[in-house]
């Protein structure tokens, strides 16, 4: 077996677990908070998502450096370099928290009689993110050098014991600032974990390096692929921002279990990220390697495809069991979700691809469609459908995303008549899905 293969079912391997464990979280989570509670909390991982791309893709932007340049001379400059950013970029943040502190509760989540309660999330989720970098370089450098088995080791006892300390929070503890406590507690112990585990980056590599104009011209190259993970992770979490803004909080945390366990099927998508990134960003410095490994590509989509709707139809058959573990209250609500995290996990490929092969701008404008889509979507159904909205809207945001990223991957090496094969397959599969969907749900 080859080293990507063994780097790819390692990390699988640990996604799965730690997929696992994320999953007994949920349904601890939402009776041991209470609804309500599970809507905070919610509202804290998305607000830390957001504030983990402050760093403005400088994380992505250094792995496809390491990825592309082995000299360890040349790496240990990066990682200074890397490291100077990052403290700038937290300064900042640091400065902009009391402007922070102003606008989110007023106009982003304006819960009810929880002002204070959503300043504290904003603090907890800005220190959250600060705790995190010494942990986030050393990763960064380990990706870039593809040292997969090391990075899947860290992850499996990282993940372990960060769901068993919440997972052990939510037993003792109704109370959701115990909950973000245990959740800070957690990246002490992963940057212990990250020394023991992973390779060391190059001796002096800490030491930050303030070059003239560099900041300047990484930011201006990584601002590209902060946009797309922004507006990535704007549109997974703008159900729970237009929930928040016309239902009860009770209802965010209901839609939100709901999303949260159907996410969990990107276990297998983060995985496939996490190893096919560097190895992309390293084929596509050869335009003839590229249109070697296209073929392969090809295939692979065509089995992502295959794979992704088998998983959707399996959870829709299993909707029985599922609501009998999760307490999924609404099928209709969850199968829809279900549907575009599937399509979202599937078009991972081909938006790793484009990313390590420069077409940032692309990649950017299929997300803000999809953005654009999702919220019109929302306000086109919601006097119709009420809740239900907010998953249909994703749903049909991602069959536009995952079908706009395939084309997009493969225009330029594929015949016209080659891409309209595939995705008339691609359509057929999906639409075969849908109309199982919509037949059990309606039974």
């Amino acid at each position: 077996m080859n080293n990507f293969k063994k780097n790819l079912l390692s990390v699988y391997g640990v996604n799965l677990i730690n997929g696992l464990c994320g999953i007994m979280f949920v349904p601890l989570a939402l009776k041991g908070l209470g609804a309500e509670g599970y809507g905070l909390y919610s509202i804290f991982t998305i607000m830390s998502s957001y504030i983990y791309f402050s760093e403005l893709g400088t994380t992505k932007y250094f792995t496809r450096i390491l990825a592309r340049d082995k000299d360890i001379l040349h790496q240990k400059k990066h990682i200074q370099l890397a490291v100077s950013i990052y403290l700038r970029l937290a300064g900042a943040l640091v400065l902009l928290t009391p402007i922070m502190l102003y606008l989110i509760p007023k106009y982003v989540f304006p819960v009810h009689d929880s002002k204070n309660i959503i300043s504290i999330i904003i603090i907890y989720a800005i220190v959250d993110y600060l705790l995190s970098l010494p942990t986030a370089i050393i990763l960064m450098y380990n990706i870039g050098n593809e040292k997969f088995l090391k990075v899947s080791n860290y992850n499996l006892i990282s993940g372990i014991s960060r769901h068993s300390l919440l997972i052990i929070s939510v037993l003792i503890s109704d109370s959701v600032i115990f909950l973000m406590n245990v959740y800070l507690l957690r990246r002490i112990i992963d940057f212990y974990y990250s020394i023991k585990l992973l390779d060391r980056i190059p001796l002096g590599g800490w030491k930050p390096n303030y070059q003239k104009g560099e900041f300047k011209r990484v930011i201006s190259q990584s601002i590209y692929l902060s946009t797309s993970q922004i507006l990535q992770i704007s549109v997974i979490a703008l159900g729970t921002y237009l929930v928040n803004k016309h239902f009860t909080l009770q209802e965010v945390g209901l839609y939100k279990s709901s999303f949260d366990i159907a996410t969990k099927v990107w276990f297998i998508s983060n995985g496939l990220g996490l190893v096919i990134f560097p190895r992309f960003a390293a084929i596509t410095t050869d335009k003839s390697q590229v249109k070697n490994f296209i073929k392969k590509l090809k295939k692979y989509n065509l089995l992502s495809w295959v794979v992704f709707n088998i998983i959707f139809l399996t959870g829709i058959l299993c909707l029985p069991l599922l609501k009998f573990i999760f307490s999924i209250q609404d099928e209709m609500l969850f199968g829809t979700l279900l549907l575009g995290t599937c399509l979202n996990a599937h078009a991972n490929f081909s938006y790793e691809f484009l990313q390590a092969d420069g077409y940032f701008k692309t990649v950017i404008l299929v997300n803000l469609f999809s953005l654009l889509i999702m919220l019109i979507g929302f306000y086109i159904f919601i006097d119709y459908y009420g809740l239900l909205s907010v998953g249909i809207s994703w749903a049909i945001s991602q069959i536009f995303y995952g079908i706009s990223l395939d084309i997009m991957a493969f225009k330029n090496y594929l015949s016209i008549n080659q891409q309209l094969k595939l995705l008339l397959i691609n359509l057929v599969l999906l639409f075969i899905s849908i109309f199982v969907f919509l037949s059990f749900v309606s039974r």
